[in-house]
């Protein structure tokens, strides 16, 4: 083992991140655990991102690559390929971590009775354009429970969307997004992954807030609204078709009766709260 390697690795991908970026690499640099590398990997950006970026002062930024507009799919990989750490976490340019994230993260990956688990989950919060923040949903399980491969298909499929979360909310090992392969997909892009790592490993639900999913006209769930819903019902097909031991018709034809509903409650939720942030103005 390479002793000088970090404990885990920030992988932030951008592209026209100047509004936010720097709010979101401050959350990375203000964590109570400091063994960790940021690596960007920019789209292309036509704006002021990168020169916000290289403002930052901190040998914790380790790598800075500048691409010629590749798309998200591959400016993801980029950002995880190049990592050094066995831990990965993923953090799109306008979220936010919490203080306490990265420790406790860590702390549980790195727990001998935990080896199996290819990937943690914690719960996030919301954060709207003008830096409101709006609680998230609270679970009813102890701090940490493991869960098998079967029983988060079965979730997943029977949610009709994404119970694990966005990518700032899970923390990966690379060794199983190796054997995994690349990110793929439009809407379902992360989804997919959480789904391919299962088959190197269980999953650790953290059942605290640790982190905040923005709200914004810009994220990467708004500009593909219009195909969110047909996405992850395509995923769910496939995960029905290739586990049908442990999922059943029922469990598929609930998740596309709620997936359709969430689907609906949720952009209109998400305008109104757009909305609201904008009449009630800045929080600074």
């Amino acid at each position: 083992m390479d002793d000088s390697r970090p404990q885990i690795s920030i992988c932030i991908p951008t592209y026209n991140g100047e509004k936010y970026i720097a709010r979101t690499i401050k959350s990375v640099l203000s964590q109570t655990f400091s063994d960790f590398e940021i690596i960007v990997s920019d789209d292309g950006s036509t704006d002021r991102t990168l020169e916000i970026v290289n403002s930052f002062d901190d040998v914790r930024i380790t790598r800075i690559d500048s691409l010629s507009k590749v798309g998200a799919e591959e400016n993801w990989n980029n950002a995880v390929v190049n990592a050094r750490a066995d831990l990965i976490k993923l953090v799109c340019q306008d979220d936010l971590l919490y203080p306490e994230c990265l420790q406790t993260e860590v702390q549980a990956m790195t727990l001998a009775s935990n080896q199996d688990v290819a990937f943690c989950f914690s719960l996030r919060d919301f954060v709207t354009p003008n830096e409101r923040f709006i609680k998230g949903r609270r679970v009813g399980v102890v701090d940490q429970t493991k869960y098998s491969k079967s029983q988060i298909l079965r979730k997943i499929v029977r949610s009709g969307g994404n119970p694990i979360g966005e990518p700032m909310a899970i923390t990966f090992r690379k060794s199983a997004f190796l054997k995994t392969g690349r990110f793929r997909g439009d809407y379902v892009i992360d989804l997919n992954m959480w789904v391919g790592l299962l088959n190197h490993g269980s999953a650790l639900l953290i059942a605290r807030r640790l982190s905040a999913f923005r709200i914004s006209k810009t994220s990467w769930t708004s500009s593909l609204k219009k195909s969110q819903f047909q996405s992850v019902r395509s995923l769910a097909k496939k995960i029905y078709d290739e586990n049908k031991d442990s999922i059943s018709q029922l469990d598929l034809l609930q998740g596309q009766i709620v997936g359709r509903f969430r689907a609906a409650i949720r952009q209109i939720v998400s305008k109104l709260i757009i909305f609201g942030d904008r009449l009630l103005g800045s929080t600074r």
